[in-house]
């Protein structure tokens, strides 16, 4: 193995806090609701049903995990997926699932 394969520990915590966020059906859900595009909180509770203040739970691990990116119109936060590669790592999840 070499130096540019290896992986520091810190690397390892993210990498391991990513997998955590991607350990739950709801946050899935969520993820498959966003790659349709930017939701708001109340949009994606009701689309994923599940209520707002455990939705604000699962889209605050997503985030730390890097996974959703935020905007703010007054009031209101839209979620929307970070990356386009989410989407690649999540249909690549369910290929290894099935």
């Amino acid at each position: 193995m070499t130096s540019a394969t290896i992986s520091s520990e810190i690397d390892r915590e993210r990498f391991a806090a990513v997998g955590r966020a991607l350990a739950d059906p709801k946050r899935l859900c969520v993820l498959e609701t966003l790659a349709a595009g930017e939701r708001s909180v109340s949009e994606l509770s009701r689309d994923v049903g599940c209520q707002v203040p455990n939705m604000s739970q699962h889209l605050a691990v997503l985030r730390s995990a890097g996974l959703v990116a935020t905007r703010r119109d007054g009031t209101t936060v839209y979620y929307r997926l970070a990356d386009s590669r989410v989407l690649e790592t999540y249909r690549l999840i369910q290929t290894l699932a099935r």
